[in-house]
């Protein structure tokens, strides 16, 4: 990683999860030789992640009570560099991630990137059906498809796991509303725009932490209904109703393509196949209440 790039980027860790989460998540990004910064609840700091603060002397920002989307915005007006990077700590970053964003970085209409979502060790049945359904897109086996067929290590992406962002700062501020940043909101309107978004084969992270908040049924239907809720934003009438009756093919369509995830790890796939399905389920209900009384209060929910 050259000089350069380093003072022209900067990583936010976004805390999910916090205490031992936080603390190797942060570890991981301080190997990669960059700026980063903290976000977090107060509570979810340990004494051994206040000493990596001081250690290292890494900026903390406190975002007690804020959203995920909330947090990732004030990182994002806090930052200066020309590029911001958001890792949750439900991750750490893999050895070859810096080199996938020096990659990235010198892509002329590059806007955004991300890469590979890997499953880490130990996960339980729930936080892996979580993963399965949140990320599987973004598994390395689906990816390897795709670059295959196409021989590039790098790909135009529509889309990019939420767990691992990479943006041109300035851009994606303009973009930003009062919500905070939301990729599914955000990234469409990138692309729309002209702008380039790209999944790197080293920009990669793993998953070694279970968002245990985000695993509960309650969590899944009102990130569904948040999701829906987004979308009805800019649909008439008839086309929400349109929306939510599509739902009721919803479970099974999420299902099959979360469970073809699944069958990529190999790993304890019985077992959190039934997960998945039910989660799936419940979020499918949660799109279609967002599609027709939109997204509530759900957005608080997202934390």
């Amino acid at each position: 990683m050259t000089t350069d790039t380093a003072n022209q980027l900067t990583i936010a860790c976004i805390c999910i999860v916090g205490g031992a989460a936080l603390e190797n998540s942060v570890r991981s990004i301080l190997a990669t030789g960059l700026r980063s910064v903290i976000v977090a609840d107060p509570g979810a700091i340990t004494p051994k992640a206040r000493d990596i603060i001081r250690d290292h002397c890494i900026e903390w920002i406190d975002s007690s009570g804020c959203s995920v989307p909330a947090k990732r915005a004030l990182a994002t007006n806090h930052c200066t560099s020309e590029w911001i990077a958001f890792i949750e700590d439900t991750c750490t970053v893999d050895d070859s991630w810096r080199s996938g964003c020096e990659a990235v970085m010198e892509i002329k209409d590059a806007a955004g990137a991300s890469g590979p979502v890997r499953l880490g060790s130990p996960l339980d049945r729930r936080a892996r059906a979580l993963y399965c359904s949140d990320y599987g897109s973004f598994f390395p086996a689906a990816l390897h498809g795709r670059r295959e067929s196409k021989g590039k290590s790098v790909l135009l992406a529509n889309t990019l796991p939420g767990v691992n962002l990479l943006y041109r700062r300035a851009l994606v501020m303009s973009y930003m509303n009062g919500d905070g940043l939301i990729e599914s909101e955000i990234n469409p309107r990138i692309r729309g725009d002209g702008h380039g978004l790209y999944i790197h084969e080293n920009l990669s992270v793993t998953l070694r932490n279970a968002d245990s908040a985000g695993t509960s049924f309650l969590s899944r239907f009102n990130h569904g209904r948040l999701y829906g809720g987004l979308q009805a934003r800019n649909l008439t009438v008839s086309s929400r109703l349109v929306r939510a009756l599509a739902c009721v093919l919803l479970p099974f369509v999420l299902s099959l393509r979360s469970l073809k995830a699944l069958a990529y790890t190999r790993e304890q796939v019985a077992t959190t196949a039934l997960w998945i399905v039910m989660f799936e389920t419940v979020w499918s209900v949660g799109e279609c209440t967002g599609y027709l009384l939109g997204s509530g209060n759900t957005l608080a929910d997202w934390q």
